[in-house]
């Protein structure tokens, strides 16, 4: 049963300033579909904790090193939760495009990350914290592959996670490829390309950084797409103060220079 509990009062910031490179503290956020209460209160699937969903194959986002859940936005989410006063809980792995429906469906968990861009259609389902990443699409071919560029794609077979907006992005700018095809992990897409069942892939660029440094070396980025995207936390449109309070925990991370340590230590920047 979902459990009340009193907002907590972060320190108040008046702007956000930007962050290096990869990250950024712009300003946005979706309208409330249903009016705040009126105490500050918000709700919890598991009282005294912040209970996460996400897709744990997004390095260096969110991902299972030997059983531990390690990343970016796994240090943020447990910075946000100890502003909040809340321990910080990922659920087992979730498939990326049923984070946000489970979010709607209410009793799951209380917030969605694994690199959640802030976009018009997703926002019609769900609420998004300020944005704290700026980030592009980019494509991933083997080493030795002669493209080098979208216009080389057509008639070939490019793969992408499901519910991504890298899939949204090829299915809208690839027509004429012979097949756009979704799959349910990264891990697949990559082994997908190693195998040649696909030609290239397109997905978020500091994920495929990440993916070809550390197990797949014989991949490489070839083409940075500037979709100009922004990362936000997930959060129910019935929990608008919860959103509030992320908001400001955000402000205060940002404000005391934690957000920057994370930078460098994910991205070293």
């Amino acid at each position: 049963m979902m459990k009340k509990r009193a907002l907590f009062l972060a320190l108040a910031v008046a702007a956000l300033c930007a962050l290096p490179l990869l990250a950024s503290c712009s300003g946005g956020g979706s309208s409330d579909t249903v009016e705040p209460a009126a105490d500050g209160s918000y709700a919890l699937v598991e009282d005294g904790k912040l209970t996460v969903a996400a897709s744990l194959d997004f390095p260096p986002f969110e991902n299972l090193n030997n059983g531990n859940v390690e990343g970016f936005e796994v240090d943020l989410m447990k910075a946000i939760a100890e502003q909040l006063g809340l321990e910080c809980n990922y659920l087992p792995t979730m498939k990326f495009d049923t984070i946000i429906p489970a979010l709607v469906a209410g009793g799951t968990a209380d917030v969605g990350v694994s690199g959640f861009t802030i976009t018009p259609e997703r926002e019609e389902e769900v609420d998004f914290s300020t944005p704290f990443c700026d980030t592009n699409q980019c494509i991933v071919v083997l080493n030795g592959s002669d493209i080098t560029d979208e216009s080389q794609l057509a008639g070939k077979r490019i793969g992408a996670e499901t519910g991504t907006t890298g899939l949204t992005w090829s299915k809208e700018n690839l027509s004429d490829a012979q097949e756009i095809v979704a799959f349910d992990e990264y891990p697949a897409v990559f082994a997908a390309l190693q195998s040649g069942q696909v030609a290239a892939a397109v997905l978020d660029k500091p994920v495929a950084d990440y993916y070809i440094k550390i197990a797949y070396s014989d991949c490489q980025v070839v083409k940075e797409i500037p979709t100009g995207e922004q990362y936000g936390i997930a959060v129910s449109k019935e929990n608008p103060n919860l959103t509030a309070a992320i908001n400001d925990a955000i402000a205060a991370l940002e404000a005391d220079g934690t957000i920057a340590e994370l930078n460098q230590k994910w991205f070293g920047n």
